[in-house]
């Protein structure tokens, strides 16, 4: 099928005709484990609003798909299940919250409601939550292949909104020098340590930074608020992963050189 699946994600594609969909939620060995021969897509889900617009977006625009198999282990503190099945059953409110669904956030701001009103006509929820024996689940896919109704005749066209796609790039003079000053990063590999010397624009040293971790002290920098330009916080994000890079894997750092 040609343009399909439409939106990216982590998922495998097999048999494009077969009636099957499976998503595995937090068990990601399975879309390895699990044949392809009779299964359209599988693919994981961990929250109940992004993964689930992907979902809906992928299987609508497939209409041999009919239906859904939950199953694998949920993300600890989610209800991917449930959300999905009260999508198909109960639809979304006028802020498109899905009605019924657990979660802080089962909200699909991404689908139109025609989007939606497609998805929960044209596919049966198979909801085996927990579910992570293979035998079993490909028990479950046989079972279903066997009951295919055929491809879902769709009463309305799927709306195709256009988004922006923007082609990634930088160009050297976009970079300006910040008014708050510049760093210098060290790596101690003794102690196991990112070491960031913090400078005003006279070169005058005016605190010192040291942590385990490029995270720990990105995010310590900005809440100091030592920095006012996003290329400089872009910068900075960047030579702080080269460095921790380098200091787990004992290889040699200069900043500036990758």
């Amino acid at each position: 099928m040609n343009g399909w699946p439409v939106t990216d994600g982590r998922y495998k594609i097999g048999d494009e005709k077969s009636p099957i969909a499976i998503c595995t939620q937090a068990s990601v060995d399975l879309i390895e484990k699990i044949p392809l021969d009779d299964v359209a897509i599988i693919g994981k889900l961990v929250t109940e609003n992004i993964g689930i617009e992907k979902i809906v977006k992928n299987i609508i625009s497939n209409p041999n798909i009919r239906f859904l198999i939950i199953c694998g282990k949920p993300s600890k503190g989610h209800f991917v299940d449930n959300a999905l099945c009260s999508l198909i059953e109960n639809g979304v409110d006028k802020n498109k919250r899905i009605i019924g669904a657990k979660g802080a956030m089962p909200v699909v701001k991404n689908l139109t409601q025609n989007e939606i009103e497609i998805f929960r006509k044209q596919i049966t929820p198979v909801n085996i939550n927990g579910e992570e024996s293979v035998e079993k689940i490909i028990d479950i896919i046989k079972k279903y292949k066997e009951k295919n109704p055929g491809p879902f005749k769709q009463s309305k066209k799927i709306d195709e909104k256009k988004v922006r796609e923007i082609v990634a790039f930088h160009n050297d003079d976009e970079y300006k020098q910040d008014k708050k000053g510049f760093f210098i990063i060290k790596i101690n590999y003794e102690k196991r340590e990112i070491i960031v010397e913090y400078y005003n624009n006279d070169r005058e040293l005016l605190s010192v930074i040291k942590g385990k971790n490029a995270v720990d002290i990105y995010y310590t920098i900005l809440r100091e608020n030592m920095v006012s330009e996003m290329t400089h916080a872009a910068y900075l994000g960047k030579e702080l992963a080269r460095a921790e890079h380098a200091m787990k894997n004992k290889l040699d750092y200069e900043q500036d050189k990758g």
